[in-house]
């Protein structure tokens, strides 16, 4: 070979060398976000219990109540459908990844269209609140905590739904302005409310999405026990929503109203999913499904 040729390989090879390190150096890099943005109370409070907090996080219906301590003060991002947060915002916060979920699909689509990752691990069942603890964990690099608060996760979950022996008949609705949703069966508030005892009435609907527009005829041939309300709309919105379906004369007839078992749930936790499924179920049952022991 000759020398000169010698000379430009004996070069060339070590800065081969060092793009390659460097290449690896930033594929860990990419593989272990530092700044993450979380758009639900699951993902943010998540975040937070394995030691890798957001920087910022979405506005949830219901208030911040839902969020843990420890992210009080973090940025707070209006989310607005179908788009979810406002993408100039978004980008001055320099996210290398977005914990989002399907309700923002098109809002999705526009950040990784501006090359933001973004990744869906929001649980719709209770029992998913395990796999997504331990998917979100490996992707922020954090799979030794999450599996130790999955192991605290099921400890609380076997807590809150021992000794259940009332299971009484439940519809649990969400009131979008003056119209009542039904949650299904397969719809996060509708899994939970099961999973605390009850029986989960949907007037033989069925959706995909978990949700169901719904008469008040059918709500009165239904006749359930127990009606839990969830208002839904802009924060300024939900006093009004609230006092309307608490005084809907159209449900009178229902055992639910003769008995004075009409509850409004205004904290957001049988519409998006929490790290507190536990003590949820626990409150669901002393609240609304009084079958909790003692």
């Amino acid at each position: 070979m000759p020398k000169a040729r010698k000379s430009r390989l004996a070069v060339a090879l070590p800065l081969l060398a060092a793009a390659l390190c460097l290449w690896v150096a930033s594929a860990a890099g990419a593989a272990t976000p530092k700044r993450i943005v979380a758009l639900t109370p699951f993902a943010a409070n998540t975040l937070v219990k394995l030691g890798a907090p957001p920087v910022a996080i979405g506005q949830t219906v219901g208030g911040n109540e839902r969020f843990a301590p420890q992210l009080k003060g973090v940025t707070v991002l209006p989310l607005a459908h179908p788009n979810g947060p406002n993408l100039e915002q978004l980008v001055s916060l320099r996210p290398d990844l977005v914990l989002s979920t399907k309700t923002w699909a098109k809002g999705n689509q526009a950040m990784q269209n501006l090359g933001i990752r973004v990744v869906t691990r929001e649980p719709v069942r209770v029992n998913g609140v395990i796999s997504k603890t331990l998917a979100i964990g490996r992707l922020v690099g954090k799979l030794p905590e999450a599996k130790q608060l999955v192991a605290k996760m099921k400890e609380g979950l076997g807590k809150a739904r021992q000794g259940i022996t009332k299971r009484p008949s439940v519809m649990v609705i969400l009131g979008v302005g003056h119209s009542p949703f039904t949650f299904l069966p397969n719809s996060w508030g509708g899994d939970l409310v099961r999973k605390a005892g009850a029986e989960v009435l949907a007037g033989g609907l069925n959706s995909g999405s978990g949700f169901q527009r719904i008469s008040d005829e059918v709500v009165i041939a239904e006749d359930p026990e127990i009606l839990i309300v969830v208002p839904h709309g802009e924060p300024e919105d939900v006093p009004a929503i609230t006092r309307y379906f608490e005084n809907d004369p159209a449900w009178g007839a229902t055992k639910a109203a003769k008995e004075g078992h009409i509850y409004i749930s205004t904290n957001n936790s049988l519409l998006q999913a929490g790290t507190d499924v536990g003590k949820t179920i626990e409150e669901v049952r002393k609240k609304y499904l009084h079958n909790w022991p003692g």
